[in-house]
């Protein structure tokens, strides 16, 4: 088992700098990419972790979708997650 696996369905507390959060239940992981031609240099891969939202407070940089669902990545990547309130990040 994978710590992902672990957090299948708990909720999940994401906090960046600016005091801005969001908790979440943790729903999965995919690989994503950019979205441009693998042969541009501005392509990449990574991987991006998706939550159903549960509340949100302050402007967190996450685009929420019309079903309320999350990702968080490299590039939006929180400053501390709480789970179980511990912290593991």
């Amino acid at each position: 088992m994978n710590v992902a696996d672990e957090l299948e369905e708990k909720l999940i507390i994401l906090k960046w700098k600016d005091g801005s959060q969001a908790q979440g239940i943790y729903d999965s992981y995919m690989e994503d990419e950019v979205d441009c031609d693998m042969d541009d240099e501005k392509y990449e891969e990574f991987w991006s972790f998706i939550f159903k939202a549960v509340d949100i407070m302050g402007e967190p940089p996450i685009y929420i979708t019309e079903d309320a669902y999350f990702c968080v990545d490299y590039r939006n990547f929180p400053d501390e997650i709480l789970v179980d309130n511990k912290r593991i990040v």
